[in-house]
């Protein structure tokens, strides 16, 4: 059997803030799998956010082991880091953090330039397409509702097909039914591409569509369960026209 993407033994997180110390992870453990779609919950403080950033090489773990898709975060340099970040995993946040004076095509375009791949733009043309969103190629962030900013911010961090997706609070400025269209595009891509997704979050639109959902408390995993079944699920027209290959 492969590695997990993500193996966690006992991580922890302190922050320094003057002479106090905030103990935000207390010694993790947790193992995903590819294809997971997987939540992580708890009330404020809990240590969420901070675990997505240590998953996604944003920040170092104080203490414990973090492998990401078979690599150790801690003995990484910061370019090391950076270079996982671009080419292996995906980010969604919730402010969406699209550049305000390029095109939504542009957009998706970039994280493909900055991995130097050629077709760039065939590419990213193609990512919209199969996200239903070839509409919106032309029109910048200003012109676009928060629901399709967000959709577009997804093509974005799945442009160059990462094995792992985060999304930090993806719903938080969402409507509800803007938040269940960017949760079936994302189960989409889930069982069209095999990626996986980890979400910290608050929302039950959210974590009704999770699969597995990982409650953290003070720090620790309190509670790991697999959903007994998952949410009803329709393909969103639209979505899924362009071939495989095409963002192969």
């Amino acid at each position: 059997m492969s590695e997990p993407i993500l193996v966690a033994r006992g991580v922890t997180k302190v922050f320094e803030l003057g002479r106090q110390q905030v103990r935000a992870l207390r010694g993790v453990d947790l193992e995903v799998r590819e294809g997971e779609f997987l939540a992580l919950v708890g009330p404020s403080g809990s240590g969420k956010t901070t675990l997505l950033n240590l998953v996604g090489a944003l920040d170092l773990p104080t203490s414990g082991e973090l492998r990401v898709l078979g690599q150790s975060i801690a003995v990484l340099s910061r370019r090391q880091r950076a270079d996982l970040r671009l080419r292996s995993i995906g980010f969604v946040f919730q402010a969406f953090n699209l550049v305000p004076v390029l095109t939504a095509l542009e957009n998706v375009e970039f994280v493909l330039e900055l991995q130097g791949l050629e077709h760039r733009r065939e590419r990213a043309r193609a990512v919209l397409q199969e996200l239903g969103l070839a509409e919106l190629a032309d029109r910048r962030p200003s012109e676009l509702s928060g629901g399709q900013q967000q959709r577009v911010a997804v093509a974005r961090a799945v442009a160059a097909r990462p094995a792992l997706v985060l999304a930090d609070e993806p719903t938080a400025n969402l409507d509800g039914e803007n938040a269940e269209i960017l949760m079936h595009m994302m189960r989409d891509l889930r069982e069209r591409h095999g990626m996986t997704f980890i979400f910290s979050t608050h929302d039950p639109r959210v974590i009704a569509h999770a699969v597995r959902v990982v409650t953290l408390v003070d720090g620790r995993v309190a509670r790991d369960e697999v959903t007994p079944g998952e949410a009803p699920h329709e393909i969103i027209p639209g979505i899924g026209k362009a071939p495989v290959s095409a963002i192969a």
